[in-house]
């Protein structure tokens, strides 16, 4: 959570060094989308701070590792898209991955692009997946 010095909250003029820092708080804490895209792997782990990770032509079966790089913030989105390479390929997931309303997907639709939506849930400790869509 960003601080940010208020005239009110202290009670007279901010100094240009509070002024600034405002600044400095506010750009580090803003919320920047990280996308991450390969042709192919057989073992993805997006990073903590990835919001979306994309396999444009997935050539053997997947497997979706627990991000790294800490714990994910709570209600941290995080989608995941994927097309195969025409050949139907198997997925199989960390143990942080649940579905919620949608069973984790066990494998790629041949051709068709799959998005996968995906919610930190800090109570449970889980990436919970609320959305799943594949390709008219």
């Amino acid at each position: 959570m960003t601080t940010i010095v208020t005239r009110s909250g202290k009670g007279s003029p901010l100094s240009n060094t509070e002024l600034d820092q405002n600044f400095i708080n506010l750009n580090t804490d803003k919320l920047e989308y990280i996308v991450e895209t390969t042709a192919s792997t057989t073992s993805l782990t997006p990073s903590i701070d990835t919001t979306q990770s994309n396999i444009t032509a997935l050539a053997a079966d997947l497997t979706i590792n627990n991000p790294s790089g800490g714990t994910p913030a709570d209600s941290h989105k995080f989608i995941l898209r994927i097309k195969d390479n025409g050949t139907i390929r198997n997925l199989s997931w960390g143990t942080i991955y649940r579905g919620v309303g949608s069973t984790l997907p066990i494998a790629t639709v041949a051709g068709k692009i799959l998005y996968m939506g995906f919610v930190y849930n800090d109570t449970d400790s889980k990436m919970d997946l609320v959305s799943v869509m594949i390709q008219d």
